[in-house]
C-alpha cells in the first residue's frame, strides 16, 4: 500500500468578501459589519456555495451546491504475466453455463468490490445514478448552435436540433431556450435523451469575469451543468466472457524491435569513439552503447 500525502490550502475557500447588505453603521457613525447578518460569511468556510453578495448558488432545480474541498488522485496498475485477452460479446460465441442464472440478487453483493458473480444477470450489475452539478464556462455551448445567425449577428439556436457529429448514436443539442438562457444536452443517448448525457444551462444575460493566473482578465456567460450520470445501466453495462486467443499466448507487450546497429571496427581504428559518436542522435542512444556495448 502506498500513501500519498496531499494538502489544500483553506484560504482559498475562504469567505474575504463583505457584502454590502451586512455593513451597518454603529452608535459612533462609524460602518461596521453587522455579524448577526445571515448573509455574513466573512473568514468562514460556508457549507454550500454563495456569490459575492452572500446569497446561495442554485442548481437549475433550486438546489444548493454543497461547498467542496477536491483533490486529485491518479491511479496506476501493474499489468502482471497474464497474457493478451480479448473482451468477446455474447452476441458473437454461445457460452453454456456452468451455473443456473441466478434470479435474486444477494444482499451483500457489490460488484465494485467483488466483481463478477457467476450466474449473475446483467441487471445485477446496474447501480443508481446521483445528481452531479457545478459551475463552468460556455465553451460548450458553440457545438449546439446552428449554422444561421440573426440580423444583429448573433447565433440561432434550434430546439431539437442535433449537432452530434454521431446523430445515430449519441445528441447534441437545444432542448428548451427563453430570453434569459439556454439549457442544451451533451453526450446524450438519443433513445433517452432526458436520463442521459450533461445537462447544460448557459445564461443569455449573465457575466462570468475572472483573471487568468497571468493577469488577463476573461468573460463568458454563466453556465451550470447537471448530470444523472453516475450509475450503471443497460446503456453503459454489458456482459461479455474474457477469452485467450491462440496466437497470443504469454505476450503481455508488444514486441520490441531493436534497431539500433553499430558494427565495431576494433580498438585499433582511431576513429572508432568518433563513429560511434556519430549514432547518437538521442538520449535513449546513450543507454544502448552504455560503457561499450552495443545491442543488436
Amino acid at each position: 500500500m502506498k500513501y500519498i500525502r496531499k494538502k489544500r490550502s483553506l484560504e482559498n475557500y475562504t469567505i474575504r468578501s463583505i457584502p454590502k447588505s451586512t455593513l451597518t453603521t454603529d452608535a459612533d457613525g462609524k460602518i461596521i459589519i453587522d455579524i448577526n447578518n445571515p448573509k455574513n460569511y466573512y473568514g468562514t468556510i460556508p457549507q454550500y456555495k454563495i456569490d459575492k453578495e452572500g446569497n446561495f448558488i442554485l442548481t437549475p432545480n433550486g438546489q444548493k451546491i454543497p461547498n467542496t474541498v477536491d483533490f486529485d488522485l491518479f491511479l496506476t496498475q501493474d499489468i502482471d504475466d497474464m497474457g493478451l485477452f480479448t473482451d468477446a460479446p455474447i452476441e458473437t460465441i454461445q457460452y453454456v453455463p456452468l451455473v443456473n442464472e441466478l434470479t435474486v440478487k444477494p444482499s451483500n453483493f457489490n460488484s465494485f468490490s467483488y466483481g463478477r458473480l457467476a450466474g449473475a444477470p446483467l441487471n445485477f450489475y446496474f447501480s443508481p445514478s446521483f445528481n452531479v452539478s457545478g459551475n463552468t464556462d460556455d465553451n460548450l455551448l458553440k457545438q449546439v448552435k446552428s449554422y444561421r445567425k440573426d440580423a444583429n449577428g448573433n447565433d440561432i439556436y434550434v430546439n431539437n436540433l442535433n449537432t452530434s457529429d454521431d446523430s445515430s448514436e449519441i445528441y447534441n443539442g437545444v432542448i428548451s431556450q427563453n430570453s434569459e438562457e439556454v439549457k442544451y444536452k451533451i453526450g446524450s443517448n438519443v433513445n433517452d435523451i432526458p436520463n442521459t448525457g450533461v445537462e447544460f444551462t448557459t445564461s443569455k444575460n449573465k457575466y462570468i469575469t475572472k483573471t487568468s493566473e497571468f493577469g488577463k482578465t476573461y468573460s463568458y456567460f454563466e453556465t451550470i451543468f447537471e448530470t444523472q450520470n453516475g450509475g450503471w445501466n443497460q446503456y453503459n453495462t454489458s456482459i461479455g466472457a474474457i477469452i485467450k486467443k491462440e496466437e497470443y499466448l504469454g505476450v503481455v507487450f508488444q514486441p520490441e524491435v531493436e534497431s539500433a546497429v553499430f558494427i565495431n571496427r576494433g580498438v585499433a581504428d582511431i576513429f572508432e569513439r568518433h563513429a560511434l559518436l556519430s549514432e547518437i542522435k538521442t538520449t535513449n542512444d546513450i543507454d544502448t552503447n552504455r560503457e561499450g556495448f552495443i545491442r543488436i
